[in-house]
Parts: structure tokens; sequence; C-alpha cells
């Protein structure tokens, strides 16, 4: 006899559980609780009106992805646009998503083709073309998302074969580059001597002087917190604790500042990795003996400018904010991130002021850093972690530098010469302060005789002859679009020249280098060179910013120390004052002005109505002379540099219908560009 525990034949083990469950019979009790909580607590009714077909596809994806795809949808459009207007069409062209459902891998073979031949984009603007077969290959995967979506299948392995046959041989048709990317590093050796051209040159002016305290606090935290540009960009105060930690060995506490997680990866699309973000600890450490590189001090001189302290109010304010001219007014505006663009154009400005041969890239700081992360004290897992990295073959396939400085020291059985190879591998090593950055004037010639540019001026000239023989009032905006194609030409074609210029400067001066060596004499003979950069005045402010975080200790006191850091946080605080602009200085067409006595000074603060009219006419005849003039002839507004003349224009003038020097009314703002060009020698 079967024992009353064991199951019968055919059933379960779980059969016997279930009977019993069924046979069971709650309690009268029971009964009355469950009724009770019934009755405390109802379920709620079904009356959402959401439908899950009104969520897009693409719903928590990144901007840029959209961005990207949609350039690939309207692509095709246009494609199926021009197909539809051959002869004898077939039908399924007029209409873009049932093309790309009966699309042939013949039909997508040719659409990547008209690629390359397109000149024009969004809002008539120039496109740059295919360079890299990286991009080839990433707007092809684009395109497969979008063929997806219109379709609701993926597309199949013999279609996509057939479509990855045809782009290998697009690649070796257009002759695209391959390779990937330079991966070159950066490290805080390299990023000192920049944060200080940052501070200390005047050849890149900012509307105040608060902007160049971002930037240098942007570079250090790019370094420190190895973030993605995206992510750095969008943090804001509320994602910043600031505490007093117990120092374990003794002594006062250590301030420290924490970067919660939730920027670090939140704003680049919603993954699961966020919600595993990292939280970043700055505890108050010097590098060298400048403040220049601290953190702390910049953070708290910021923080202490914006009042952020106890301001639940300013929890969603952006640290790296946005500065923009607002009706002619300079104005801080913290509930919006800076852009990239901006971003991008500043670290590119002061890449070529420090003498390096690239730009700047953010994820630099990535390269150098990983790869320090990976020699060092980490493990794989902790890599992976701190950089967002799903495995260690991302890092291998784009973040480990590429480039192998100790192969010969290996087979030779020798040390490496860690120091060395981080000379060779990053960036300093094309540094070179007299790299030039502007074109002279016979490289300016020979880019106005280019055919391309000679081409967009007559199309100009001919149509403003057909506009002064009809004057036809439709011709003006199609003469304005001539005159921005004629700029946009030149400022190309200039921006191509200077690359080259800068690119041929480097073997150039390779040469001269190798023949002094060869000759005995020194390879860098720095007083035989003449410094193509002229001497910059710097504000007082700006001075005394310079002097307060570039000085050593004279004590080595904790008193002294912190009194230094103190110093520091309000020179950057007074810098990073509103009413600290960056205001164009004195004309240095009028630096070789002898020394006065200082009786002579006293009397200039106040002066005559005949030594105002002197300065006046001064101004004037300077303006009717000179060929890059430093004032501007709308307002007599001088500056250091004729840069900075170009500037002031645009920002105040450009809207301007009259020409206050030659008292002469002009009709459209391309008018006053002609004039200020062809009269005053000022070209916007």
């Amino acid at each position: 006899m079967e024992p009353d525990h064991l199951p019968r034949k055919g059933e379960s083990d779980f059969q016997p559980h279930i009977r019993s469950i069924q046979r069971h019979r709650p309690s009268r009790e029971e009964c009355v609780n469950q009724g009770t909580r019934r009755g405390l607590y109802k379920d709620p009714a079904d009356d959402t009106d959401e439908d899950l077909s009104d969520v897009p596809e693409d719903y928590g994806q990144s901007d840029n992805t959209k961005k990207l795809r949609f350039r690939l949808v309207d692509r095709w459009g246009r494609f199926c646009r021009t197909k539809a207007a051959e002869p004898f069409a077939d039908l399924k062209w007029s209409d873009a998503e049932e093309a790309l459902r009966q699309a042939s891998p013949k039909d997508m073979h040719r659409f990547l083709n008209w690629c390359f031949k397109l000149e024009r984009g969004k809002d008539g603007r120039r496109l740059k073309g295919y360079n890299k077969a990286s991009a080839l290959k990433e707007d092809w995967k684009y395109f497969r998302g979008y063929y997806t979506k219109v379709t609701k299948n993926p597309m199949s392995k013999e279609m996509g074969a057939a479509v990855r046959k045809g782009i290998r041989r697009l690649i070796d048709k257009y002759g695209l580059d391959t390779q990937v990317r330079d991966n070159t590093p950066v490290y805080i050796e390299d990023m000192v001597p920049f944060n200080e051209t940052i501070l200390q040159t005047r050849e890149k002016r900012f509307h105040l002087g608060f902007q160049r305290i971002l930037l240098c606090f942007y570079v250090m935290m790019g370094l420190f917190t190895v973030s993605r540009k995206g992510a750095m960009l969008h943090l804001q105060y509320k994602h910043l604790v600031v505490t007093l930690q117990k120092n374990p060995h003794g002594g006062p506490p250590v301030p420290m500042v924490d970067f919660r997680a939730e920027f670090i990866k939140g704003f680049l699309g919603m993954k699961e990795l966020y919600w595993n973000s990292n939280t970043f600890s700055l505890p108050e450490i010097i590098y060298g003996v400048s403040l220049v590189f601290s953190p702390r001090v910049f953070l708290f001189a910021m923080l202490f400018h914006a009042n952020a302290f106890e301001a639940p109010k300013m929890d969603d304010y952006y640290v790296f904010c946005k500065v923009e001219v607002v009706k002619g007014q300079v104005r801080i505006l913290r509930d919006q991130p800076m852009s990239a663009g901006t971003l991008n154009a500043q670290l590119r400005s002061f890449s070529e002021i420090h003498g390096s041969l690239n730009a700047l890239l953010s994820h630099q700081f990535r390269y150098g850093s990983g790869k320090m992360l990976d020699e060092r004290w980490v493990s794989d897992a902790q890599r992976n972690l701190i950089m967002k990295h799903a495995s260690s073959t991302t890092f291998l396939n784009h973040y480990r530098p590429r480039r192998h400085v100790f192969m010969q020291e290996h087979m030779l059985g020798l040390p490496p010469d860690k120091e060395f190879e981080r000379a060779v591998t990053s960036i300093s090593r094309w540094i070179d302060k007299w790299r030039p950055r502007y074109l002279n004037d016979m490289e300016k010639a020979s880019v106005e005789r280019d055919p391309e540019l000679q081409a967009a001026i007559q199309r100009r000239e001919d149509l403003a002859d057909e506009y002064e023989h009809s004057q036809d009032p439709t011709l003006i905006p199609l003469l304005r679009e001539r005159q921005q194609d004629v700029t946009n030409t030149r400022r190309r074609l200039q921006y191509k020249r200077r690359k080259e210029v800068r690119q041929e400067f480097s073997r150039k001066q390779a040469v001269i280098d190798i023949e002094r060596q060869l000759s005995g004499s020194a390879v860098h003979d720095e007083d035989d060179r003449e410094f193509s950069q002229a001497e910059y005045e710097m504000p007082p402010a700006q001075i005394r910013l310079v002097e307060k975080l570039l000085v050593v200790p004279t004590s080595w006191s904790l008193e002294a120390e912190w009194q230094r850091r103190h110093e520091a946080v309000e020179a950057i605080k007074e810098r990073a004052a509103p009413g600290t602009a960056e205001a164009i200085g004195a004309a240095r067409w009028r630096n070789n002005e002898s020394i006065q006595p200082e009786r002579e000074i006293e009397q200039e603060e106040h002066p005559s109505i005949s030594a105002w009219e002197a300065k006046f006419q001064e101004t004037k005849e300077h303006i009717q002379t000179a060929q890059k003039p430093l004032a501007c002839f709308q307002c007599y507004k001088t500056s250091s540099q004729h840069q900075g003349v170009q500037r002031h224009f645009r920002t105040a003038h450009l809207g301007d219908c009259k020409c206050n020097f030659c008292d002469m009314e002009l009709l459209h703002q391309m008018h006053l560009q002609n004039h200020a060009a062809a009269v005053h020698h000022l070209r916007t």
C-alpha cells in the first residue's frame, strides 16, 4: 500500500499540496478580517488614457541618435523624390515608406552612392561629405534601423550581406579613410600649462571673466572624473555635495566635494547603467605648488559667486551654464547648459594659442585617464564601472592608446622609461608656441585666386548686375544668398589653407631642428626666433587672479597655506563678478607713447574739450588710413586687435541701417557688410 504522502501514479509532486489547498476552508474570523481590509482599501479602476501605440518608438533615446536617424530619413525622402521625377518612374517612389518596403539591395546601394553626390543639406548648408569609412558604416546602421521601423521586420541576412558588399565597393571607389582616429591621451602635466594659458592669454577674449573660470574647471573635471562631455555639461548644483571629512591621519578636517551619480549616465539616454552610476569624491589635494589645477578652489569660488550655498531654488541650475548677449547686454543664463559647440570652439581656440597641432577634444581626457586606470591600482571590473563600459572590449577597441614605445627596451632587456613614454604619447609632443594661427597676406591672396571662390564671386556679381538693371525686389533674397555663399566659401577655403599651413609647419620646423642638431647648434635657439604673438596687457583683476593662483608658498605653516587658498578663492570670485567684463583695452596703435609725469596723468583723468577732440580726431584718422583698423567706425570704440573690432561690430552694429562715419543710409545688412569691407576695411 502506497504511503499517503507519496504521489499517486500519473500525478506530480505538487498535486497533494494543491488538493490540500483546495480543501482548506477559511474560518469565520479570517472572513471578517478580509472584509474589514476590503472596506478600508479599494483597488483603483483602469481609467488610464495612455495608449502604447502613442508612445514613440525612439522614446528615451539620445537626442544625437534621433538627429542622426532623422538625417537618413530626410535623405531617403529626397532620394525618393529624385527617383519619382524621372521619366517612367515606378509608382513606389511616390511614397518614401512604401518605397522602402519594396526596396531591393540594388535600390539601397544606389541610395548610398547617391548620398556621396549630395552637396547641400538642411537649410541649404554645405555638406562636408564622407571622408572616413566609419561615417558611411554609421549611416548604414541608422538607415537599417529606419528600415526595421518601417517594415516591422529586421533586414534579412541575404539583403544585409549584399548591401555590405556594395559598401566595401563604395569605400574603395571614393577612397575613404579606413583608419581609426588617433586616440592621443592627455595627462595632468599637459593640462596644468593649458589652464595657465587660459588664465593668462589675451589673444582670446570673453564677454565675462567668468567664462575663463568655467573652462578651467571643465578641464579639471574632465580629467579627474573620466566623464563624457554631454554628462559634464549637464552637471547641476543638486549633484554636488560639499562636506568636511575627518582626517584619519590627524590634523584639520579635509574639505570634500562629492559629485552625485545622476549626471554621469542619466543624460546619455535611459539605459540600465543609469541606475548603477558612480559617485566621485574629490578631497583637497593640490598638484604641485600652484593652485591652477585645484578643483576645490575653483568650485568654491564659483559657488560663492553664484550664492549657491543653502539655496534650494538653485538646485536645477547648471554648473557649466550658458553666457550670451541679449539685446546688447551680457547675461549668465544659469538655467541653461553651455552648448557643446561653444565648448568645442573655446577648446579649439585655446589649443591653437597653446601651440597644439590639433584641437583638444573632450574625449581625450578618457584616453589618458583610462590608460592610467588600466595600468595602476584598479581592476578591469572597476575600470569598466568608472568608465561605464559593459566589457573590456570597448576599452581595448577605442580607448587604449595604440602608440607603443617600449618595444625596443623590452627586446634589449632594459627597464621601461615611464616618463619618456608619457612625453612621447601625450598631446604635448606636438606643442610649438610659434605655430602660426593666421594666414599672412600671401596665403590669403592664394585663397582669393582659388577657382571655386572666383566662381562664387562671379555668380554674385552677375546677379548684382541684373539687380542694378532691373531693380527687381524679388532678387534681393537671392542676392543675399549669393553673398552668403561667397562668405562661406572664402571662410572654408581659408580654414582649409590654414590647416595645411599649420601641418606643414611641423614638417618644416623638424627639418630646421635636425639641420641645427647636425651642425652642432641648439635645436631650439630662443634668442634667434621671433615670437609672433604680440604682448597683450591684462586687466588688474586678471593680473591678480594669475598672481594668486601661480604664487608659490612662502611658508609651510598650516595657517599660511589656508590663507593662500582663501586669497585664490577671492581672486577667482573677483574675476567672475558680473561687473568684470573683458572690456576691449586701449588700442595697440597708441602703445608707443612715452611715459608721462604723474601730474599729467592726473590731468587726463578729466580731459578738457580740446583734449577730447584731439583724441577723437586721432581715432578718426586711424579709421580712414588703417588697413586693419583697431577702432569701430560706428561708435569709435577701440580694441587692442582687429579681431576684437570684428567681434564688436557683429554683436552691436550688424543690424544698423546707416553708416555713422560716412552719414550714408543703407538698405540691407548685406549692403552694410559690403560697405564696411570696401570702405572701412572691416570684413564681417
